[in-house]
């Protein structure tokens, strides 16, 4: 199916749906929530999802007046915490912050996973994203884009990247600069990509994308050189460095998270939840919090989240294709 094809669909159903949900939403949600509710974060403390949940636990606790629970699921990319949710109960106690990972890549990498993405998980609202950049150990005298892109093809095969694992957004990023500047460089996966940053500061791999926030302190001590940034525009926290799409038009490397319910959630639910999370996450107080770590808070309605998360879906089932990336 085309692209344009799957979001016209997409967008047909979801104006269904929003269409019922106008109609259930005249009636109070039934005495919702009454006990704790459970979000389930598919990473390590620390990590940007997380940092996005434990703003969200106790504001939300205030408005719902129940306890909001957070509970960290990390584990085989995202897959643990994706199960679970799907295998959960569809009455609002149980919600994941889930990124693009478990969503709309691995779908496209393994297809005999425990739950089907597009089947089993609703998106509820969008809560931010994150831009990478591409760093270069100071080693390899990397000072721009195009000093690497030109290295690269003088000597192809001879310089590495790291990334976060095979399949992870990192390694699609660079693979899509591959394709796009025509360069041969080898890929040494990570298990995270802390770990991959450390080994690029150490001058064992040359270059990678990685999230600006956890690489900020390294390139303003110059244990690390950006290159070039990942989205449409330039980065509020490194205004002097251009982007790959200065280079490449229409390139963009980052990931993204959001709120997810498990399918057949009652709409007037949904809603519900989205209603107290949107004004959370747009605030100003958390969007400057937020924004000086590196993530741009969104709050997008179910609608324009769900149309993103189905263009997603099919970017990465396209990508997959061209760059033939296979799990592990």
């Amino acid at each position: 199916m085309r692209l344009s094809t799957f979001l016209q669909t997409a967008f047909v159903l979801i104006c269904s749906t929003a269409h019922i949900a106008s109609v259930q939403a005249q009636t109070a949600v039934p005495n919702w929530p009454t006990h704790p509710v459970h979000i389930t974060v598919a990473n390590t403390p620390g990590s940007a999802p997380d940092v996005l949940a434990r703003y969200l636990g106790p504001r939300l606790s205030d408005v719902w007046q129940q306890p909001v629970v957070i509970d960290n699921r990390a584990g085989a990319g995202g897959i643990v915490a994706a199960e679970a949710l799907a295998k959960a109960p569809a009455d609002g106690y149980s919600m994941l912050v889930g990124a693009d990972g478990p969503i709309t890549i691995l779908p496209q990498l393994l297809p005999g996973l425990p739950y089907d993405a597009r089947a089993d998980l609703v998106p509820v609202v969008s809560l931010g994203k994150i831009d990478f950049v591409l760093v270069a150990n100071p080693r390899t005298g990397f000072k721009t884009l195009r000093d690497f892109i030109n290295a690269a093809k003088l000597k192809p095969g001879q310089y590495n990247y790291a990334s976060a694992g095979n399949g992870s957004p990192q390694q699609f990023g660079m693979e899509l600069l591959k394709q796009r500047a025509g360069i041969h460089v080898t890929h040494i996966p990570y298990r995270g990509g802390p770990l991959g940053m450390q080994d690029v500061i150490a001058g064992q791999v040359d270059v990678m994308f990685i999230a600006i926030g956890p690489a900020l302190p390294h390139i303003r001590s110059g244990r690390l050189v950006a290159l070039a940034v990942g989205g449409e525009a330039r980065h509020p926290l490194l205004p002097d460095v251009p982007t790959v799409a200065n280079s490449y038009a229409g390139f963009k490397s980052g990931t993204w998270f959001g709120l997810f319910a498990p399918a057949r959630t009652p709409q007037a639910v949904v809603d519900a939840i989205g209603a107290a999370v949107t004004p959370i996450v747009r605030s100003p107080a958390v969007r400057a919090d937020l924004a000086a770590q590196g993530i741009e808070s969104t709050g997008d309605t179910q609608r324009a989240f769900s149309l993103q998360v189905a263009a997603e879906y099919e970017r990465y089932a396209q990508l997959v294709k061209v760059s033939g990336i296979k799990a592990d």
